[in-house]
């Protein structure tokens, strides 16, 4: 059992390695539901997602920026997609113009045996997408709750859907799907590792988790950066964000598929560690709108500047031209007949006068 138990390990580490080194695009949803028209899944540029927590904000995985060569904390020339969109081909695209991710990220590496830790990120877009369900971050209280209580987990994604998809991807017309799960605690996390000896030895910290199988939903290419959430009353309570995890080989380009004993297990940090940064960039959005709105006034004056000094123009050359009419009006020659007996003579002039001793007829 040691020695089947010790392959295990090795395969998983191998398997990791190839998916998080970039030899493979990030995961996403095999076997999952369809969910197209989804109010939150959002496709981000290349073969990614992301979750849009309010009208500029999209929450995403801090190893997709690397992925896309997008500046972290910086400017970047970044686009992503209305939510819940099948077919993007002739769709807007909303303009990524910041980036934000914590000064703690490490990005995994199975290879060297480097554990992936606090793998989040934010991006903010030019302007408002519509929002359509109303999101909150989940506190710890209410993440221990739903792990607890076993309340469903979704998490929807824009990834491939089988194997057969990685030759020819077509991101471009691919529909969002729908996984679900159980949310697990650190703790819940740590005891499952060691149950099935599945956590490489050097992994320091224990984030939380969910699980997935072929029924509900597994992970394939594509899809880091999809939010995790669980919704009550209305609500989508966001747990997490789908980065590097594993356990599993699944979306086998030859359609095979297969789990660790254990079952897939997606590990992430709770979002509440980044309450600071979901801050900082609310406020660059709120700066973002004051300035819009002051460039907004500045163009409002501007153009009733311009159309005050247009009417004040177009008046001052009517009066300049009725002037001119008046002017010439005065100027303009008349013919008059003048009568001297059976003399008749004609006079033009400005103001045309008889000669004496002729009178005007």
């Amino acid at each position: 059992m040691r020695i089947k138990g010790s392959i295990l390990l090795t395969s998983l580490i191998l398997t990791f390695g190839q998916i998080l080194s970039g030899a493979l695009p990030a995961h996403s949803v095999e076997f999952g539901q369809d969910a197209t028209g989804d109010p939150n899944a959002v496709h981000i540029q290349g073969n990614t997602s992301g979750f849009l927590y309010s009208e500029r904000i999209i929450l995403t995985a801090a190893h997709v920026l690397n992925q896309l060569r997008i500046q972290p904390n910086g400017d970047t020339d970044g686009f992503v997609f209305a939510p819940g969109l099948a077919d993007k081909s002739n769709a807007k695209r909303y303009k990524i113009i910041k980036a934000f991710i914590p000064k703690t990220f490490i990005n995994s590496d199975f290879s060297k045996n480097i554990q992936a830790f606090d793998d989040f990120a934010i991006v903010v877009i030019d302007e408002d997408m519509p929002l359509k369900a109303k999101v909150k971050i989940a506190t710890e209280d209410q993440m221990r709750r739903f792990a607890r209580d076993k309340s469903e987990v979704v998490m929807i994604g824009y990834g491939l859907q089988s194997g057969s998809q990685r030759k020819s991807p077509q991101d471009i017309i691919r529909a969002p799907h729908k996984m679900t799960g159980y949310l697990y605690t650190p703790e819940m996390m740590v005891e499952h590792h060691r149950q099935y000896n599945l956590r490489p030895s050097s992994w320091t910290t224990s984030d939380w988790g969910t699980n997935s199988n072929q029924k509900t939903g597994s992970i394939c290419s594509g899809d880091s950066g999809s939010g995790y959430f669980v919704e009550e009353n209305s609500v989508r309570y966001y747990v997490g964000t789908a980065g590097n995890g594993g356990e599993s080989s699944n979306c086998k380009a030859d359609g095979t598929f297969s789990l660790t004993t254990g079952g897939f297990m997606a590990n992430f940090p709770s979002p509440n560690k980044f309450l600071d940064l979901i801050k900082s960039a609310e406020t660059f959005v709120e700066e973002q709108k004051k300035a819009e709105l002051v460039k907004a006034e500045e163009a409002r004056l501007a153009a009733e500047l311009k159309a005050k000094q247009e009417a004040e123009a177009k008046a001052a050359e009517l009066k300049a031209q009725q002037e001119a009419d008046t002017k010439a009006a005065a100027l303009k020659k008349k013919t008059i007949t003048c009568l001297k007996g059976k003399l008749v003579k004609k006079v033009t002039a400005v103001k045309p006068v008889c000669p004496k001793g002729y009178k005007k007829k």
